[in-house]
């Protein structure tokens, strides 16, 4: 399964003395709604139930992995979790207000990528999503992409020049991110047979 996620805004970096949970949990907050659209237009994932030998009544996955990942009022439903049994390859396209070329040392690009890979993973205590104790109603469940970011086994990062202001400005710490999210098994299970 390969499917693309976007975002376009400030990406701050972090840092031990500021983890930015705030920060993360509204880039987290930006992707949510895209994972759910995936989760009810992609035909793998659509009304998708819990099957296979030993399951008598089988239920929504989706509604597994909310009750699961419960924490505080949330739910969360990560894409990516141990159980499936797969590979998460993600490559990003990081535009910038900047000229192409030194990406490694572009002002904390590290802990900027840090930052949004903590954003593409659940929660694991409430600490971890800042200001907001309660989901919106629409992020009930709120879709995630990774149980644990330990789960990616690929990351690729290609930095080019942002053309096109974001709120009409250039502003160092804006980008624009298209990210390529590929999913595959490396162990065939029920679980994960139509990925």
């Amino acid at each position: 399964m390969d499917f693309r996620l976007t975002y376009e805004g400030v990406l701050s970096p972090t840092s031990q003395r500021n983890t930015r949970a705030k920060h993360k949990h509204e880039i987290r907050k930006v992707f949510h709604p895209q994972l759910k659209r995936l989760w009810a237009e992609h035909p793998v994932l659509r009304n998708k139930k819990t099957d296979g030998p030993g399951i008598d009544e089988p239920e929504l996955r989706v509604d597994v992995l909310a009750r699961r990942f419960q924490l505080g009022a949330y739910n969360f439903v990560p894409l990516v979790t141990q159980d499936f049994d797969i590979h998460c390859n993600i490559d990003v396209l990081l535009l910038r207000p900047e000229p192409p070329g030194g990406l490694i040392g572009a002002g904390d690009l590290d802990n900027r990528i840090k930052t949004l890979f903590d954003a593409f993973r659940r929660p694991t205590n409430m600490g971890e999503v800042g200001p907001y104790d309660e989901p919106e109603e629409n992020e009930r469940p709120f879709y995630c992409l990774l149980e644990d970011d330990v789960l990616v086994t690929k990351i690729s990062v290609q930095g080019d020049m942002l053309l096109e202001a974001i709120d009409g400005r250039y502003d160092k710490n804006m980008a624009r991110l298209v990210i390529s999210v590929s999913l595959r098994p490396y162990v065939a299970t029920w679980t994960n047979i139509g990925l």
